[in-house]
């Protein structure tokens, strides 16, 4: 019996299809085959067919599926099922899954480069390349990890994909591959591993004004889409292409350029005569060409030159308050400064065509286009904006706090949801269409999360004036609010993250040390699981940020940052850092970011590798009046917004 789910799932027996039977049937044998020969619970079944929130009879529904997949599978005989304590394991063989095959294929191919031999590496990769059939699992919905677990194979097939071509181009077929190259850069536009290829690919077939012009529409996206610049592996290449780098014709190509091939390996002496033949020849051929590209780049450094003059001395960005500042995650220097047309902002969220800042001093919100490079500021509530996010269909969500002239009774807040892809300024109580205010019965709307379908909004902020034990859920679907959850702590900070939202509380103290919880709610549950920190905080404050990436969840409670596994939720690890307040943090970029105050100093952020739990550097930001109020971080970038003196207009 021959298994299939590298593109739609199959099962053939002698050459004919076996009827799989229903949908959630086809589900229940496509996670089983995700972990074959693996150990898979009844638990991890129910949350792939139905997510956060099963119904009460998905464990019987579950045993019927199964019994019905093992009567489809028993067409040969034997059942492969097993029954372990509490779950199930498919017992299939190597050869007889496609997708076990594929690695196999894989693996032996990688090896074969290792030892040089690039023709059978690439007819091994395109034998495993043609074992898909199309996206994993085509046609079903797998939730919770498995959905991350097609994904991961999705993206194996492009990296298989991709080592084919770097053997195809090593073996002299530049010209093959160019066709392949432009389908693939559109379809992925921002993987700059392609990128190169092709750029190589088109030098190497004479067509080197194609070649830099790939890297100029490389780098027009990269900086429209995310306002990053290239990777230094690229634009070394862009410079070597420039400059007639012998190393592009020699097999190793992009990587030579990088300097990541040594001399032993470089071409033979036999070659090199003929290779400085070819390269004289084709200088001399686009001799023309080079004079209009070096009027060019000369136009483009006058450009450049009117930019650093008004960056100052050195060419860095001068850091000025009520600023939105680009950091590089490489030396965590300022890339650029954009002044936000507010004051005090605060929270940031990131989509892929701007960002924006909730500004605590002027009841505004701000958006920065990254394509045009324009900041518009709007007022889009009656009271003050506390956090702004997005959800997944680019909705963005702004909770707010009534404004002090303008009370309520009783008090009463509000969430404005403002419909993806609209602008203009729009000021309360009267909305267009779009703009759709949730109204709470709530004295104030604070931090807020999305996740399982809701949106999470506590109650409050950190100060005694706001501490609240209250958490209100709102149906993305409906825009209302479904239940208020009491947590009987006030709850000061809220992320979601692996199935779960994740949330900051304390006991008032007093004057006393106060204690310090991350309690964590399952989608789909009301019973929070806590967990202890054990930090020592100031006076009537609870753990001020939340933030779920890299494998774990990261809470800060200054002067402390814990690692928290979400799985298990014991504490990974403490961290006492050294500034003298924390007040955000963020992950991405491959690192962990704080922002903090450092005694004498300014703000600054800390970078902190997440594998070791090191800190890697510090790098101060403002004077002693500017205050780092907001963080994010995306893969290729980090974010923070500046205020002019403190971050707590509102009660942070």
């Amino acid at each position: 019996m021959e298994f299939r789910i590298l593109g739609p799932l199959e099962v053939v027996e002698d050459g004919n299809p076996v009827a799989l039977g229903t949908l959630k049937e086809r589900l229940v044998l496509g996670v089983l085959l995700l972990h074959a020969n693996g150990f898979v619970s009844r638990e991890r079944l129910l949350d792939d067919l139905w997510g956060e929130a099963p119904p009460p009879t998905a464990r019987k529904a579950v045993n019927v599926y199964l019994s019905k997949v093992r009567k489809s599978l028993s067409v040969a005989g034997a059942d492969p099922i097993t029954t372990a304590s509490g779950g199930y394991r498919l017992n299939v063989g190597t050869q007889s899954l496609d997708a076990s095959r594929m690695q196999v294929l894989v693996g032996s191919a990688r090896e074969r480069i290792a030892q040089g031999e690039l023709e059978g590496a690439a007819q091994e990769l395109q034998e495993a390349l043609s074992l898909w059939r199309g996206p994993t699992l085509a046609g079903l919905q797998l939730e919770s990890r498995g959905h991350d677990e097609v994904a991961q194979l999705d993206e194996l097939r492009i990296a298989v994909l991709m080592d084919r071509i770097d053997c195809d181009l090593a073996l002299g077929r530049h010209e093959q591959a160019l066709g392949e190259l432009g389908v693939l850069v559109r379809e992925h536009p921002l993987r700059e591993r392609l990128r190169a290829q092709q750029m190589l690919a088109l030098y190497r077939a004479d067509r080197q004004a194609d070649a830099l012009e790939a890297y100029a529409e490389a780098r027009q996206t990269l900086v429209d889409d995310l306002g990053i610049e290239p990777s230094e592996a690229l634009q070394r290449l862009q410079q070597a292409i420039l400059r007639h780098d012998p190393s592009l014709e020699s097999p190793e190509g992009i990587a030579a350029v990088n300097g990541l091939v040594s001399n032993a390996a470089a071409s033979p002496p036999a070659l090199v005569e003929d290779l400085d033949s070819r390269i004289a020849k084709r200088r001399f051929r686009f001799r023309r060409w080079q004079v209009a590209l070096a009027a060019l780049l000369v136009a483009a450094a006058a450009s450049l030159a009117v930019t650093l003059e008004s960056r100052g001395s050195g060419g860095a960005p001068q850091v000025q308050p009520n600023s939105l500042v680009q950091l590089d995650p490489r030396t965590g220097k300022p890339i650029s400064v954009v002044p936000v047309n507010g004051v005090e902002p605060g929270p940031i969220a990131i989509t892929r065509r701007a960002i924006w800042t909730a500004n605590y001093g002027d009841d505004t919100v701000s958006r920065y286009d990254l394509r045009t490079h324009k900041v518009d500021s709007r007022n889009l509530t009656p009271g003050q904006p506390f956090d702004i996010l997005f959800d997944r269909e680019g909705n963005a969500w702004i909770t707010n706090t009534p404004a002090d002239d303008e009370p309520t009774v009783p008090p009463r807040s509000v969430v404005i949801r403002l419909k993806a892809g609209v602008g203009g300024t729009y000021a309360g109580p009267v909305y267009p269409s779009h703009v759709k205010p949730i109204h709470f019965p709530l004295p104030m709307a604070g931090y807020e999360a999305i996740g399982g379908g809701y949106l999470w909004v506590i109650v409050g902020g950190h100060g005694p004036l706001h501490g609240d034990d209250r958490v209100a859920l709102v149906d993305l679907g409906t825009n209302k609010v479904t239940s208020v959850l009491h947590l009987h702590h006030s709850a000061t900070s809220i992320a979601f993250g692996d199935g779960s939202a994740w949330i900051g509380t304390y006991t008032r103290g007093g004057f006393a040390v106060g204690h310090n919880w991350l309690e964590a709610i399952r989608a789909g549950s009301r019973k929070p699981r806590k967990i202890p920190l054990q930090s020592r905080v100031g006076v009537n404050w609870g753990p001020t940020w939340i933030a779920v990436g890299e494998r774990a969840v990261w809470v800060l409670a200054p002067p402390t940052l814990f690692e928290v596994d979400p799985q298990t939720l014991h504490i990974l690890h403490r961290l006492d850092l050294s500034a003298e307040f924390a007040d955000a943090v963020a992950v991405g970029a491959g690192a962990v970011w704080v922002t903090g105050r450092i005694a004498g100093t300014g703000d600054s952020v800390t970078k902190i590798d997440p594998r070791t739990d090191k800190v890697i550097r510090t790098t101060p930001l403002a004077n002693r009046t500017g205050a780092a109020c907001g963080i994010a971080a995306t893969p290729r970038a980090v974010w923070v917004t500046l205020g002019d003196t403190h971050c707590d207009t509102i009660g942070r």
